[in-house]
């Protein structure tokens, strides 16, 4: 059964370093053998506040600046071996205690 590991970096770097098993050329490989891969970037904790008559942010949103992305695997299939190695790079960065997570992988 597929797992979901959701990760907070302080920079795009930090995973870069960690998960290079994951990057293709210059870019993060979203879909591959082993998994998927969603970068997010800084997260918005809280939506902007407009004003209704003119559209106007009476509130800014609230970010999270840190670096996270979500993985998703093990792919039907994978090297075993492989997926382990993703989730051993991955622990330092991997949130446990999300209750209710901003973004999901969709069915």
């Amino acid at each position: 059964m597929p797992k979901t590991l959701r990760l907070r970096a302080d920079t795009e770097a930090a995973l870069i370093d960690a998960l290079p098993m994951l990057r293709q050329g210059d870019g993060w490989l979203t879909a591959g053998p082993l998994c998927d891969f969603d970068p997010i970037g800084p997260l918005a904790l809280t939506a902007p506040v407009l004003d209704p008559d003119t559209g106007e942010v009476t509130e800014p949103a609230d970010i999270d600046e840190r670096w996270h992305a979500n993985i998703r695997g093990p792919r039907v299939g994978a090297d075993p071996d492989a997926w382990a190695a993703i989730v051993v790079a991955a622990e330092p960065f991997t949130l446990t205690d999300i209750a209710n997570p901003r973004r999901r992988f969709q069915p």
